[in-house]
């Protein structure tokens, strides 16, 4: 709280006879009500403390500067917020940081340092401020009401002003297209075109195939261990939000693993694939980002990033596969919802199947009509 100081004022009455002498005046003969005044983050403050005893004023004034100084500020609650979150992965907190970074940054810049004073109106200006559409801004506002509906189990916060914010409409899963065969053919073939070394190559094949017939987050390769790899299954929790991926591997999979070379600087003993287990998720998570920019731009695929292998592998379940969004959700190692809000896409497989649930409709129905008539 930025507090330019509480003062003790008397509110003269008419018939005091102290009243020319102002309101600091304090020992007037009138003995008129006692108030306090000052500023409080840039916002005047101007309260009865209802009584006219100087001494029971002083003791409520110095009671009222501890009530306020415990109010949590906008570092208070981030600070909370994200050691309570602490279990989550490492990216996650990332993003949470950040996010409420830019909010800390935004009500530092106008003079708000108390997250009670944080109202739907500032909140509006803040989103108005960011600028933000779509899923970032939805995800985004997510964020926030989380926090507040935080601080305000915690009581710092009477209500949460987050909840009225306006959740973007959205009307299409995000617009990610999958990869075609013909870019996948591309990428695995620049794998064995880059770099001065074997190893290099080694690792971005066996990366690329791993996120084309599993779907995994490119932080879950870069921390895949060998005792993830149970005969031809791989079996572990992901890193984001600690559900279990169990991927049946193929023979081409399982190759590209075992020729693996030994992480650089690793131990003999180490039994991870891509890291020798010194470094940070996020330093892994950026060296294999641009060992896979150095494939992408071999290949000449525009707009390739690693997610799209993940977008790409849900797609062809839900479409060639006929998979369930419940199967893909299961084999992803996500929520189902997460699943119809992200990698539903349309594809051509996907109409095709919908089409054959649809006329297996049609053509049950004719059936059934076609017999009945007969029987008239």
């Amino acid at each position: 709280m930025r507090s330019d100081g509480l003062t003790l004022q008397r509110r003269h009455t008419k018939r005091c006879p102290d009243r020319g002498k102002g309101q600091n005046f304090l020992r007037c003969g009138g003995r008129c009500p006692l108030w306090v005044c000052g500023t409080v983050d840039g916002k005047r403050i101007r309260k009865s403390l209802k009584t006219r005893d100087l001494q029971r004023a002083a003791r409520r004034l110095a009671q009222l500067e501890v009530d306020d100084g415990e109010r949590a500020t906008v570092d208070k609650a981030t600070d909370a917020f994200l050691s309570a979150h602490a279990d989550r992965a490492a990216e996650t907190l990332r993003k949470y940081g950040r996010i409420l970074g830019y909010l800390t940054n935004f009500c530092g810049d106008r003079s708000v340092t108390q997250v009670e004073r944080i109202t739907t109106e500032m909140l509006e200006a803040y989103a108005a401020w960011r600028n933000k559409r779509g899923w970032t801004w939805a995800k985004e506002i997510e964020l926030l009401r989380q926090f507040f509906g935080f601080c305000a189990e915690r009581g710092w916060i009477r209500g949460n002003p987050a909840r009225a914010l306006r959740r973007p409409r959205i009307i299409d899963a995000n617009d990610v297209k999958p990869f075609t065969q013909d870019e996948i053919v591309r990428i695995l073939a620049a794998c064995d075109e880059i770099g001065l070394y074997a190893y290099e190559r080694l690792r971005a094949r066996a990366m690329v195939l791993l996120m084309r017939y599993t779907g995994m987050r490119i932080s879950d390769v870069v921390t895949l261990d060998r005792s993830h790899i149970q005969g031809e299954y791989l079996i572990k929790r992901a890193v984001k939000n600690h559900r279990w991926i169990r991927v049946k591997l193929p023979a081409e999979v399982l190759q590209a693993l075992e020729r693996l070379p030994l992480p650089r600087n690793a131990p003999k003993d180490c039994t991870l694939y891509f890291a020798s287990g010194n470094a940070s998720l996020r330093s892994l998570v950026k060296g294999a980002e641009r060992t896979l920019a150095a494939v992408f731009r071999r290949a000449g695929v525009e707009g390739a990033h690693a997610h799209r292998f993940r977008h790409t592998l849900a797609s062809e379940l839900l479409g060639k596969g006929g998979a369930s969004v419940e199967d893909v959700a299961s084999i992803l190692g996500d929520s189902p919802a997460t699943i119809r809000r992200h990698y539903a896409h349309w594809t051509r497989e996907l109409q095709s199947r919908h089409d054959s649930l649809v006329r297996v409709i049609h053509d049950t129905s004719m059936a059934q009509a076609e017999d009945r008539i007969s029987k008239c």
